[in-house]
């Protein structure tokens, strides 16, 4: 199981998260991305790379997407935040 780091953006950015389903659904994903730390898409629009760099992955979490980085050699995952779907141009 992949070791999941969870910055400081990462807490800054939860505090949009006011459903309690979209915050359990948030657990369900991040313990999923735990076990299989590349389901992300790679596809990751300009601003968002430019944001948290060119290896950085999202994961739907409607009407969010979360932002990570799998690092392979060390089997970790930085956790980034959440970004709302209509702030990415």
């Amino acid at each position: 199981m992949a070791e999941l780091v969870f910055t400081e953006s990462y807490f800054e950015t939860i505090a949009q998260i006011e459903s309690p389903k979209l915050q359990d659904r948030l657990l369900a994903l991040l313990e999923l991305l735990g076990e299989v730390p590349t389901f992300g898409s790679r596809k990751v629009r300009g601003w968002l790379r430019e944001r948290f760099g060119d290896t950085c992955m999202t994961a739907d979490l409607s009407p969010f997407l979360l932002v990570f980085e799998y690092i392979e050699e060390d089997d970790t995952v930085f956790v980034y935040g959440v970004v709302h779907q209509r702030e990415i141009r």
